[in-house]
Formats: C-alpha cells, structure tokens, sequence
C-alpha cells in the first residue's frame, strides 16, 4: 500500500495535540450541596496552573482521535498495491475490405467480428479507471474513438466499423498510435494477416484473426456508350481467388428489373469475361456476381451510372484548304464531335499567324505557316527528326512520329512551352500569357506527310478529348475506390453563382459534406463505395459511382490466424480519470461527523 497524498499525514499530529489537551485538561467531579448561599466564598477558585495528570479514558478522548486518524487517512488516499493503475489502451483496427471476410454459413463469425471480441476481451480485464483508444487504419488514419475515453463509450462506437478500404499502408496508424501511447499504455494491432516484424513498431502487439478462404469477385466493370447507336455496352470480369474450381452467376438490374444473367464456371484462379448491349436511358445498373464458398461479399457487388454524351463543338477556319481536308477528315471520324461556328465553338482550328484574343471558354489550335512572306516560307526549314516529346503532356501520347517529315518550320517569335521539338527549333507548343488554351503547330502541312501518318489522328483526338475532359460537368462517372474526382464547375471567371453557396456531396442520398464553390471541383480518395451526387442547391450537377476494385483485398488465401507479442514492454502509467477510492475518502469523512457528533453528545451529557 502506497500514499497518493503523504502530506495528508501530517494530520496525525493532531492526535498528539489531543492526548496533551486531555492530560493537561483539569475535570472537578460534581459536588451537591444543600444550599449554594452557605458556600459563597468557596463558589470561585483561584488555582496557580494547570497539573499533568493521568490519562483519562473518556468517550470523548476516544472519538477525537478516531476523528484524527479517519482525517488523516481521508487525506493521504491510500493506495492498495497497483489496483489503481489504470492502463491506456490504444487499438489499431485493420480497416481493409478483407476484414469483412467471413467463412462460409450465415452464422459464422466474420474477422471483424472476432476482432471486436477480441477487442472486448482485452477491454474488460484492464484495470478499473483505464481508458481506450481506437483507430481505424487507411491512407488517412481515423480515429474511431477517443481519444483516452472509457471503454463503455468506445464500445457504442465499434457498431459503426464496416472494414471496406482497399489495399494501403498501416504505418500512418502506427505512428499515430505511437503517439498517443508515448512511454505509458499498449499497443494493440487487430488485423487479418501478421506483417513482417522488422516493419511493426517493437512496443505493438499483433493479434491476427483471418484464416484462408476461397473468393470470387467482380474484378472490373465499365460502361460505354454509343451516343451514334443510342446503346451502351457494359463489360464485367469475374475472378476466381481460388485453388478450385467455382460456379458463379453474374446479374444486373436496373429498378429491380433484370437487364441480364451470365452464369458460368471459373477453373482455380481462372477468369472470365464478357461484353453485354445494353439499351439506354437505364441511368443506373447494379450487378452483382454469386458463388458457392464466397468468402468476401464487399468484392460481389457493382453499381455503375450511365455515361452521358458530352458533345465538343469544332470550328474550322484554317486558310489552307488542304489542310483544312486534313483536320475535316479526322473530326468526321471522332465520335461526339460536330462542326459548328467559331463564336458557339469549344475548339477553334485556325491559322497560327493570328494569334486568338483571350477567352478561357476556347481552345485554339493554330496552323502554320507562322508567317506568308514569301522569304519567310522559302527559308522554312523541313525537318525529318530526330524529335523531342514532353510524354509527360497529354496531347502528345502515343505519338512516335517515326517516318515524319515536319514540314515549313519558321523561326517561333511567341511565348510558348515546347512539347515537340527537333534541335533548337520548337515545332508544337502552348502558348504562354493567355487564358486560351492554345497550341501553336509550327508546321505547313502542304509541305509535310504528318495528315497521312498514323500520328496524325492520334494527335487531333487527344487534342478534342483534352477540350472534351475541360467542358463543365463531369467527365467520368464510374470511377475505383481511392481514385481522386475532379471535374470543372465552370470555365473562365465563372458568373455570379460562383460566390453563392457551397455545393453539397451526397453519398447514397444522404448528405455527405459541403464543396467549395470553385471552377476545378476536386474530390480526393473518396473512401466508401456507393452513388455520390454533386447538388447545387435543388439542380443536380451530376451523378457518379465509386466501386471497390482491389485484387490483393480479394485474394484471401494467405490469411493466418497468429499473434506477436511486443518487442518492448511500455511502462503501466497511472491516470487520474477516476478516482476508484471516492467511496472510501465519503465513508472515511461520514465516519469523522459520526465521532465528531458522538464526542459532542458525550460532553453534553456530562455536563
């Protein structure tokens, strides 16, 4: 037994003081007369001073110093061995979607489950007053609950925990963990599969709960549309993680009607695929794959939103007419794209010797010659390479330009970033210190063989599908889980509404957080599957769908069960959340009223 207060002990020298006071303390006994009047001279007496006499063993000495030490006791708050050391807990849950795994049969215990039992079973044999900690793993750890609340709060906290995240790394949970523990407390990592030791903390203890099972899963799905034929095509791949063969059944519905069934039979970790027509105007497909033995049901289901038609409106207005044929051909060819005005136009294909006037809502592709001076063109340069490509640009991927010659290259005079370019000439570039996008071709295609070339194509569609990605709305709208969405609100300043109110995200119809006003709307790592809506105010800006895809989550054959005990021990640290001994220092002070009433009826009565 220890002291949490030793001072209070001081107090016993009040016991002391009142042996002192009874000894020195003179009582007469009690003498009956017959009539006072007779004893007047003796009715006051005058002594010299007090005498030490023997101790008397009164109720009263007795209840004042039992009064003493209760005092003393309450104020020193003993401690009984280490039943007062609460212990501060820190659990890190596996977040991954594997955790939602359960063997098969309805009834069998899921990993999640069996870690939350474990979870409860440590919980409940810590010491009366400790404190909790729970952290959910993930690129962005979580904390779930906490932190240092007790254990009945964290446990209505742990019904909320649905493991769904893919694939990523514990160590920002770790380090968060490490931090809370600091010198004090535990450590605990809950998870389906032990990592390495050399790569986990040496105060943490790792308790697996996985086992192997065999899965099926939906390992890819995308939706097409054919804006021409007025049908999409949706293509799905089911995985077998296996070591044996599986029979699966594939069905999409659309508002509780069937669209379409596949069933076939998967050979020990085979695959299969397919392409289905369907018609459009469906807005929404759910498919879901089943299988015998399937182990994780997160990687079963698929919710897929309609692709809409985004239209990018051309305008041609390049001098030379045969380059004009050039960039015709290739735009009949490219579906969702039509010819129209330059005033109404997305992208604008004119001669580069004119530069446009600013207007960040179009594009512009200027052709060359740079310049018509008959000296100027007679002294351009006709170059067959070698070339120079910025891969990291969009507009020039997949372009080779092997066999190329770049023909009627003029000295470039404007302010521009190179994405292709032969020695110190610069042949495509955008330009610079203008809110139009713009590239300027450096190129007199009269003089070239690039419109006959297979880059050629190439280097027109990227060029309109950059212009389609940039058009306001969405761009996508199925998209991984993890994966970052962005899309633009608006181009150029934006009108009015851009100073209104923040957009609202819902996820499954329920609102999930506002969205600042912005023209680039970026929604980074999006971590629960599902239908998300973007609203502005009442209007629906676009709908999309977030979709777990995760092979190394879906494979569940290398799951162990296992535990590691921590390398070092922290140190059990005391927290003064609650003091376990409020009802003995009450008892204790009731008691000291009790003597202190007693000792004062003792008195009365003697008096």
């Amino acid at each position: 037994m220890y002291f949490a207060n030793p001072w209070g002990l001081l107090a016993l020298l009040s016991v002391p003081t009142i042996i002192a006071i009874h000894l020195y303390h003179r009582r007469f006994p009690q003498l009956v007369v017959a009539g006072l009047h007779l004893w007047t001279a003796e009715t006051q007496q005058h002594l010299a001073g007090r005498r030490r006499e023997r101790l008397p063993l009164s109720a009263s000495l007795i209840f004042e110093i039992l009064a003493a030490l209760l005092l003393s006791f309450a104020l020193a708050e003993p401690q009984i061995g280490g039943m007062s050391n609460a212990v501060h807990l820190v659990a890190i849950l596996d977040n991954s979607a594997s955790m939602a795994g359960r063997p098969e049969g309805n009834d069998a215990t899921s990993f999640r489950d069996a870690a939350v039992a474990e979870l409860e079973r440590r919980a409940e044999s810590l010491p009366r007053g400790s404190v909790v900690t729970l952290i959910l793993s993930g690129n962005r750890p979580v904390m779930l609950a906490g932190p240092a609340v007790a254990w009945s709060d964290a446990k209505t906290r742990l019904s909320d925990w649905q493991p769904h995240a893919p694939r990523h790394s514990f160590e920002a949970a770790w380090d968060l963990g490490l931090q809370l523990v600091e010198e004090s407390g535990e450590l605990l990592f809950l998870t389906d599969h032990l990592p390495e030791e050399k790569d986990t903390p040496d105060q943490m203890e790792c308790v697996s709960v996985g086992r192997r099972l065999d899965n099926v899963a939906i390992s890819a799905a995308r939706w097409a549309f054919d804006s021409g034929a007025g049908r999409g095509s949706v293509f799905v791949r089911v995985q077998n993680y296996s070591r044996d063969a599986m029979n699966f059944e594939v069905e999409a519905r659309a508002e509780q009607k069937v669209i379409f069934r596949r069933t076939g039979a998967l050979s020990g970790q085979g695959a299969s695929a397919f392409d289905v027509d369907v018609a459009g105007g469906l807005r929404e497909l759910i498919i879901e794959v089943a299988a015998k033995g399937d182990g994780l049901p997160t990687d079963n289901r698929v919710e897929l939103v309609e692709p809409q038609v985004r239209t990018v409106t051309v305008a041609i207005d390049v001098p030379q007419a045969d380059a004009a044929r050039a960039i015709l051909r290739v735009i009949d060819a490219l579906p969702d794209v039509e010819l129209g005005g330059v005033e109404s136009a997305n992208l604008v294909f004119a001669g580069a010797g004119i530069l446009p006037e600013s207007n960040p809502r179009r594009w512009w592709a200027g052709f060359g010659p740079l310049s018509h001076d008959e000296a100027v063109i007679e002294a351009a340069k006709d170059i067959a390479g070698p070339y120079l490509l910025d891969k990291r640009h969009p507009l020039v991927e997949g372009v080779i330009l092997g066999g190329v010659v770049w023909g009627g290259v003029q000295p470039l005079v404007y302010d521009t970033t190179p994405l292709i370019s032969s020695g110190n000439m610069i042949l495509l570039s955008r330009l610079n210190g203008t809110r139009t996008v713009g590239y300027v071709f450096n190129i007199d295609l009269s003089r070239s063989n690039l419109p006959e070339s297979p880059d050629w194509p190439i280097l027109l569609a990227n060029l309109v599908d950059l212009r389609r990605e940039s058009l306001p709305g969405l761009s996508r709208w199925n998209y991984r889980l993890g994966e970052d969405v962005r899309f633009r609100l608006f181009e150029g300043e934006g009108e009015a509404s851009a100073a209104a109110s923040p957009l609202t995200l819902l996820h499954d119809g329920k609102a999930n957080k506002m969205i600042a006003r912005t023209s680039l709307i970026e929604l980074p790592s999006l971590e629960d599957a599902g239908i998300y809506e973007v609203k502005d105010e009442a209007a629906s800006v676009g709908r999309f769908a977030v979709n777990f895809f995760d092979a190394e989550e879906s494979d569940l054959r290398n799951l162990v069960p296992g535990r590691r005990e921590p390398k070092a021990r922290t140190t059990t640290g005391s927290i003064a959340l609650d003091n376990p001994y409020s009802w003995a220092t009450l008892l204790a002070l009731l008691l000291i009223v009790a003597a202190v009433f007693s000792d004062w009826f003792v008195l009365k009565r003697g008096a």
